[in-house]
């Protein structure tokens, strides 16, 4: 569960619900080819439960305020700063059309090209 306090209470959102809509946000990007796992544990994770929805997103609150870490591949012949910075958009417009909250950044890592 994600908690973020702001001036009017406390805005509380499920792990899963924002590990699915930021999937979806990601996936649905031109250039976009995969998610990528963040880790050598993440990895394992994935060969045992394939249909695991965290797999190269990372949540995390800093401050009071929600990090997002993006772990991609992209298609050849792809302009990464393009796709960089539509993913960083499209990802905050859905995290604060969904919850309300802006968060506080969006990292992108691009960990592979995939022909």
């Amino acid at each position: 569960m994600i908690v973020i306090e702001n001036h009017i209470g406390s805005i509380r959102v499920s792990k899963p619900y924002l590990y699915a809509l930021i999937e979806h946000t990601v996936t649905s990007c031109f250039g976009v080819a995969d998610l990528n796992d963040s880790s050598p544990i993440e990895t394992i994770k994935t060969k045992l439960f394939p249909s695991d929805i965290r797999r190269g997103i990372r949540l995390r609150t800093r401050q009071n305020q929600l990090v997002v870490d993006l772990h991609i591949v992209t298609g050849i012949g792809a302009n990464m700063s393009a796709i960089t910075d539509s993913i960083r958009n499209k990802v905050r417009y859905a995290i604060e059309q969904a919850t309300g909250f802006e968060p506080a950044a969006i990292n992108v890592y691009i960990d592979g090209i995939r022909a």
